[in-house]
């Protein structure tokens, strides 16, 4: 693990972190380039400052849109009378990889990335494929699996290989 314990592995292979993204559009669709296994791990203890506060805001959410809707798109998270992060870390184990994997996965690699290092891009101007720093990413195309073992939280799932190039559609 690095300093920030945090270790991720491309392939069976250490990978730095900060060079990690999310596929934006499409996300968990087939991919036309090849998908290769990720496996991120982390102190579980670490969970609360990466996606602590935007789990507590979806959390909240939920709860408010269930008390107006009279029903409920997580009955799980419901039933668990709407727990904070902490307390799914330590009671609902598998509430907390679901929320993880199905909503709250950009948010926690976003800030993987952002902890280990990763400067947010910024365009000379709009449309310069300059931007582009040539540096081989990994983009996740989808986070499949959660566990909670022995104090580390263990993220796994397929992405794949490439060269980091924004284009931005120029003004009108």
């Amino acid at each position: 693990m690095n300093k920030l314990n945090i270790y991720c592995e491309v392939d069976g292979q250490p990978f730095d972190p900060r060079w990690l993204g999310c596929r934006d559009m499409g996300y968990g669709q087939r991919s036309e380039l090849p998908l290769r296994p990720f496996r991120l791990r982390l102190p579980a203890g670490m969970l609360d400052s990466l996606v602590g506060e935007a789990c507590d805001a979806f959390v909240q959410t939920c709860r408010e849109d269930d008390a107006v809707l009279d029903e409920s798109d997580l009955p799980a998270l419901r039933d668990a009378g709407y727990p904070s992060l902490a307390t799914m870390l330590a009671r609902h184990q598998p509430l907390l990889a679901e929320l993880l994997v199905d909503y709250l996965y950009r948010d926690l690699l976003d800030a993987i990335a952002v902890r280990s290092g990763a400067q947010l891009y910024r365009p000379r101007r709009s449309g310069d494929p300059r931007g582009a720093d040539a540096r081989r990413y990994f983009t996740v195309n989808a986070l499949r699996e959660v566990h909670v073992a022995e104090g580390e939280i263990v993220l796994e799932g397929q992405g794949y290989f490439g060269t980091w190039i924004i284009w931005l559609a120029q003004p009108a």
